[in-house]
Parts: structure tokens; sequence; C-alpha cells
């Protein structure tokens, strides 16, 4: 009577586990289908603006809707390569171009400039000092990261050196936390 129940315990812990893995196999996740793109006649970047071309943004509509149709898919890295094969920006322009492109309105955004185009972009990361950055800056721009660091705002004045010189977001946080009282006129 024993090997009765002791075969019968087994037989119902193989059955749940049975029954477990089923129900856990279910639960997981599915792999992503492959995605495939299939890329539009591409244009040489040196090609000179025509008539049909928008003459804002150099795209013409077709390329527009397919930059549309390819960032609201998610597919970034292939609106990427659209954009430079139909513009002269190079990679970092057409990324944060992409990145801020707004397909509602079917253009860019209007954030969608690298600061690498600074007026001021004559900075170079290993050279950025306060001393350096100060004189480079007009004097308004100057008197106005002063308050903000006096004002303790430090993300602000971060923000104001990086629209203003070009400079990468490390960069620009050690310039503004060396400014300090010491670096003022």
């Amino acid at each position: 009577m024993d090997i009765v129940w002791v075969i019968g315990t087994v037989v119902a812990l193989i059955i749940i586990v049975i029954i477990l893995n089923a129900a856990f196999k279910g639960m997981r996740p599915k792999a992503p289908e492959a995605q495939v793109y299939t890329p539009t006649a591409a244009t040489p970047r040196s090609a000179p603006a025509t008539s049909a071309m928008s003459t804002v943004s150099g795209l013409t509509p077709a390329v527009i809707a397919e930059i549309d149709r390819l960032v609201a898919a998610g597919h970034k890295i292939n609106a990427i390569k659209v954009l430079r094969d139909h513009s002269a920006l190079g990679l970092k322009d057409a990324k944060d171009r992409i990145d801020h492109w707004s397909v509602s309105t079917t253009a860019p955004h209007l954030a969608a400039v690298s600061n690498a185009n600074a007026a001021y972009s004559s900075i170079t990361p290993a050279s950025a000092t306060p001393s350096s950055v100060r004189a480079a800056l007009p004097a308004s721009v100057v008197a106005d990261i002063d308050r903000l660091v006096a004002g303790n705002q430090q993300i602000a004045a971060i923000k104001l050196v990086r629209e203003h010189t070009g400079l990468g977001l490390k960069e620009s946080k050690n310039v503004i936390d060396a400014w300090g009282p010491h670096s003022i006129r």
C-alpha cells in the first residue's frame, strides 16, 4: 500500500512540473520579428539642389515622407542614412536632426541643430577652461553665466555654455564647476 502512495505522489509531481513548465513557457517574451529595410534610390551627397527640392531643408517631399515613415517606425539609423544621402549633412548633424524630427509636421524640429555649429566653436574640449570660455564669449553671455553661477543655477549655466560654445555636457559642466568667484573679472 505504501508503494502505491509513493508512485501516485511521483506521478502527481511529474504532472505538476509539466503543467508549470507549459504555463511558464507561454509567458516567455517572444523573439522580435526580423525587420527588412529596402532603401530608396540615393542621390550623391554633393548633388546640387534642384528646383523640385524644398529651399528650406534641401529635401524633396518624397524624402521627407520616407524619413517620417522611418522615424515613426523607430528606424532611426535608416532615417539618418536617408537624410545623409539626400543632404550634405555630416553624421552628427543628421543624427541630431533625426533625434528631434517631428513626424506630425513632416519637418525637422527647430531644436534639431548641432551645437558643433555654435558661433564660438573655436573652443576645443581640451582647451575648455573658465578663462578661455570667458574670453571667447560676449560680455552679456559671461554676465548671464556669472549671475547663474552666483545664484546656484548650475544647470542653466551649463546649458548657456553649451549653446554658445558647442562644448559637450561633460566639458560644459567642468567649466561651470571651475567657474567660481576666482574667475570673475
